[in-house]
Order: C-alpha cells, then sequence, then structure tokens
C-alpha cells in the first residue's frame, strides 16, 4: 500500500486547523467566564500587570514575540525559543494617584463628591526559563507586587514587616514545539493576595490562575500568538463581600522582523478581546542597532474594572467602588546590549478612573509609569 506523504502546504493548513479549533474552544471557555465576572479581585490588577505588552520594556515583550524566560507571565509558548537556559528579572513603579470626582448638582453645577487617593505601587518578577532535554523547556517565576510604604506595625501596633496590600505569585511553566513552527505552552501559578479595607481590617486570600498559549512562525519574518490567560475559580476569603473573581481575556498579537544591514527592524500589534469598553490594543515599532543599541515607540490603550476605595467629601468616610479604569497614550522605551545581557527601561501612561454620565474627574497627581528590566537577551 502506498504511503502518503502530506507536503508543506497541507502541513500549513492541519497547523493552522489545530490553532483555530484550541483557540476558538479557550476563547469560548474565557468569553463563558467573562461574564459571570462582575467586580474582580484586586489580585486580577497584579495578574494584567505582570503581562501588559509594555511590561517587558523593549523586544520579547508582545505575544507573537515573547521568548524564553520573557515568556512567563506572557505567552508561554515562547519558552519553547531558546536552547539554553536564560532569566529575567522585572522591576515597575506605579505612582500616587490623587483624583477628584465631581457631580452635577441641583444648580448644574460641579461640586466634589469623592475622591481617589491611591498609595504608589511596585512589582517585581523574577523569571528563569531551561531545556530539558528532548521533554521541552520549563519555566519558574516569581512575582510581588506591593502597595503603599512598608510598614515595621500595623495600626494597633503589630509587627507586620510588610507593605499594607501585597500580592505574591509562584509559577511554574512548560512549551514544546508540535510542529516546524508551531509552539503550545501552559503555566500555572499559586496566588496570594493581602487587602486592606477602608475599616483597616485586613483579609488574605488565596487561589490559583493558568495561562495557556501559542505561536506560529510563518515565513522568514512573521510570528503570531495567542494566549488565554488568567483561567481561575477565582480566590477564597474568609469574606464572601470581597470580590474574589479573577477576570479571564485572550490576546491575539504577532510581530514582523526585518534585517538591513546593520539594523534590526520589528512591529508589534496586540488586541485584547472583547471591545465592551472600547479598544484594547498596543502596538510599536522597534530599531535595534548592531543589536547593541535600541528605541522603541508605540501606543497603548488598556481598560479594565477596578474596585477602589473613595473618600465622600460630604461624609468625609471612605466606601468601596467600582469604575472602569483606563490608561491610554504613547510609549517609549530604550535598550541596550551588554554582552548577553540585556538592560531596557519603559516610559508608559498610567490607569486612570473613568467618568460616568453627570461626572467629571479632575486627576491632581499619578501620571506615568516607568518599568526597568534586566535579562539575558534573545
Amino acid at each position: 500500500m502506498p504511503i502518503h506523504r502530506r507536503n508543506p502546504s497541507e502541513m500549513k493548513n492541519l497547523q493552522f486547523t489545530y490553532c483555530t479549533l484550541i483557540f476558538a474552544t479557550l476563547a469560548h471557555l474565557v468569553s463563558a467566564q467573562q461574564s459571570e465576572v462582575t467586580v474582580p479581585a484586586t489580585v486580577d490588577i497584579f495578574l494584567k500587570q505582570l503581562a501588559r505588552a509594555e511590561h517587558q520594556g523593549m523586544e520579547s515583550s508582545f505575544v507573537g514575540s515573547n521568548i524564553g524566560a520573557h515568556a512567563l507571565n506572557g505567552n508561554p509558548a515562547g519558552l519553547s525559543l531558546i536552547r539554553d537556559g536564560r532569566f529575567a528579572l522585572y522591576t515597575a513603579r506605579f505612582p500616587r494617584i490623587v483624583a477628584v470626582v465631581s457631580h452635577l448638582n441641583e444648580t448644574e453645577r460641579y461640586e466634589d463628591y469623592g475622591e481617589y487617593d491611591l498609595y504608589a505601587s511596585g512589582v517585581e518578577l523574577l523569571n528563569y526559563a531551561v531545556p530539558v532535554g528532548s521533554f521541552g523547556i520549563l519555566g519558574f517565576d516569581f512575582a510581588r507586587g506591593h502597595d503603599g510604604q512598608f510598614s515595621r506595625v500595623d495600626y494597633l501596633g503589630k509587627a507586620t514587616n510588610n507593605f499594607p496590600q501585597s500580592d505574591w505569585a509562584l509559577g511554574v511553566g512548560y512549551s514544546r514545539e508540535l510542529f516546524s513552527g508551531l509552539a503550545f505552552g501552559a503555566d500555572a501559578k499559586w496566588l496570594r493576595s493581602k487587602i486592606q479595607l477602608p475599616e483597616n481590617e485586613e483579609h488574605a486570600g488565596h487561589g490559583y490562575a493558568y495561562n495557556i498559549g501559542l505561536t506560529q512562525k510563518i515565513g522568514e519574518h512573521l510570528r503570531i500568538g495567542a494566549v488565554a490567560r488568567n483561567l481561575s475559580n477565582g480566590l477564597s476569603f474568609s469574606d464572601d463581600s470581597i470580590p474574589n473573581q479573577i477576570e479571564q481575556e485572550v490576546l491575539v498579537g504577532g510581530v514582523y522582523h526585518e534585517r538591513y544591514n546593520d539594523l534590526d527592524f520589528k512591529f508589534n500589534l496586540d488586541v485584547n478581546p472583547p471591545f465592551e469598553n472600547g479598544l484594547r490594543a498596543s502596538f510599536g515599532g522597534e530599531i535595534w542597532y548592531h543589536g547593541r543599541i535600541g528605541c522603541r515607540i508605540g501606543y497603548l490603550r488598556h481598560t479594565e474594572h477596578r474596585w477602589h476605595p473613595v473618600q465622600i467629601v460630604r461624609t468625609e468616610t471612605l466606601q468601596m467602588e467600582e469604575r472602569i479604569w483606563k490608561a491610554e497614550g504613547p510609549t517609549f522605551g530604550i535598550g541596550f546590549n551588554l554582552g548577553r545581557f540585556r538592560i531596557s527601561g519603559t516610559y508608559t501612561p498610567q490607569s486612570k478612573p473613568t467618568e460616568r454620565e453627570g461626572e467629571r474627574i479632575r486627576v491632581d497627581q499619578g501620571g506615568v509609569v516607568y518599568y526597568f528590566s534586566i535579562g539575558q537577551g534573545s
């Protein structure tokens, strides 16, 4: 009996079919779970900060171009694109935000209703990826987020040696190339989130979250990717009134790479459906000279539900409020290669509360975010 061998064109069609079926299933599961999430847990902000496209700074940052250790927290399929051990270290600082909400009164004039006064915060990540023979690539990651000033005691005088609010994530990832140019990856994280309510009550919740992704190389210059992120049943808190759900999401994107003499050009695009509160996307262009110095310019628009305390002006009381927050504006980055190590920094817009009908919001403090990273380049 003659043996039928698939030609390259048939293999590419088969790979595309696999990708389509897998992500159609994931997108359906994500959209079904999203409809059940009304007010997400505070750890949801932390998880999004780990994977936002600009967070990696330069290169290896979008879901289509994640590489090695950079792929953890983003698209784990990119773990497979290395042949030796790699590490990456990131840090980000978010400024204090002061925003005043004004409502229309009976005389059709705006008067101050409430004020957001959110702590300055930060995020640190340490990722490591290593090949394990023919088994594939393993990755390990540790991340910490914190809000406010470090304190040795709480408001009752008890020793804490911690921040008022903090989030921790400890994870492991795996990736393997399935076919030529097509890679699959997944990672899992253990989460711990400590929050402080307006009454100074502290609560800690625990849970798990998972990411599943694919990348596909098309020709010599284009790589596309997609990832379903934060698949989770939420966190467990002792107080059922505390929001504990995590919003799942799907990111799809690609990177086009072209080389001309000593110059490397990259163009990236990520989209983050659904677009219930407007387009969620980021894009940018990047250029490297001789593989030693590079710069990036791009644009970001991102929206998300957040649950934050508001100081009510009339009653001088704090209450928790859910609102859409939006980050929109240009992004800038610069990077340097020193041997096998890459150091980069990025400037991005800060998330701010959005206005509802009959409202005005004045942001008195908090505008941009700075990210810094060091790791082993691709």
